[in-house]
């Protein structure tokens, strides 16, 4: 599967400028352009996906920082790659845990540093997968898409990102040894969270957009160690 990537920026000259870099750094990507953040997001909520997002802040209508925000709703994992002519948003774009943020005129060099990186993420992101059975049937799933894992009944539930439950006769104890120790921590007896999706933390709870996942007295502090240095790596 080729590298899927969308460009958005109203400013023609600047739009085409980044296209021909992109692709000097990788012709084989397929590379979709946008002039509004509208028309990104028409594509994108009709089903249209992209491994990376480069989005102009100063769109005229939709800025780029909102339709950043309306991606990351539906894909948390999506690699934004912020372009301005200032830093004035970096605080904004920080907030979305956005991949990069870089600044009018940029050098060759540094989009192909950005673009290297990019890639990397998400050859590492691919490479993380889990496998477990269900009714003679084997799942090879992507640990980036799973949100949670909860334990009920002698079945665990792998709640993925895009809605998804998917049941397994494991043990939480053996989905732990398949799960990267960076992302993923055991935070309740029958509770497994994905950290990159976590959006805040009580003293009880995990939260993960409009979803609570319990923090029992066991795991706190060692969840909120690994939250703490979840947030610190992000940053």
């Amino acid at each position: 599967m080729s590298l899927k990537i969308a460009v958005c920026d109203d400013i023609p000259a600047d739009r085409q400028r980044l296209l021909l870099l992109i692709k000097a750094k990788e012709p084989c990507c397929e590379v979709a352009v946008y002039e509004s953040g509208e028309a990104l997001l028409w594509d994108f909520e009709s089903g249209a996906r992209f491994d990376i997002f480069f989005l102009d802040i100063y769109l005229s209508g939709m800025s780029g920082v909102e339709a950043g925000k309306r991606i990351h709703d539906v894909d948390p994992e999506a690699l934004l790659i912020f372009v301005s002519s200032s830093d004035n948003f970096y605080r904004e774009s920080y907030d979305l845990y956005s991949f990069n943020y870089i600044v009018k005129p940029f050098t060759a060099k540094k989009l192909a540093e950005v673009l290297h990186n990019a890639m990397n993420r998400l050859n590492k992101n691919a490479q993380q997968v889990v496998r477990f059975s269900f009714n003679n049937s084997l799942n090879t799933v992507r640990c980036s898409q799973i949100v949670y894992l909860m334990s009920d009944q002698h079945v665990v539930n792998f709640h993925m990102i895009n809605g998804e439950i998917l049941k397994s006769y494991i043990k939480l104890e053996d989905c732990v040894m398949q799960l990267s120790a960076e992302n993923f921590v055991r935070c309740h007896q029958s509770y497994i969270v994905n950290l990159k999706y976590v959006t805040g933390m009580t003293a009880g709870e995990f939260i993960l957009g409009g979803t609570t996942i319990p923090v029992s007295r066991n795991y706190c502090a060692h969840a909120r160690e690994k939250y703490r240095i979840q947030m610190f790596e992000d940053f």
